[in-house]
């Protein structure tokens, strides 16, 4: 998955320099919009999955204990 995102992020970065060759805000507002925004999204979901794993998981070790 993170080679995709890697491969995401350059075509991204590099549509977003051509774009700002021209007007720097339009290029960065692309930016922000196209790669920044979604890739803080991705890592959010994930890491909101692994938090909830990881609070099952601790929360049956407690109950096995007991």
């Amino acid at each position: 998955m993170y080679i995709l995102l890697i491969g995401y992020l350059f075509v991204i970065v590099m549509f977003a320099a051509v774009v700002g060759a021209s007007n720097w805000i339009l290029g960065l507002f692309f930016f922000i919009t196209l790669a920044v925004l979604p890739t803080w999204l991705i890592f959010w979901l994930k890491r909101s999955v692994q938090k909830k794993k990881a609070e099952t998981k601790f929360e049956q070790q407690n109950l096995e204990q007991e």
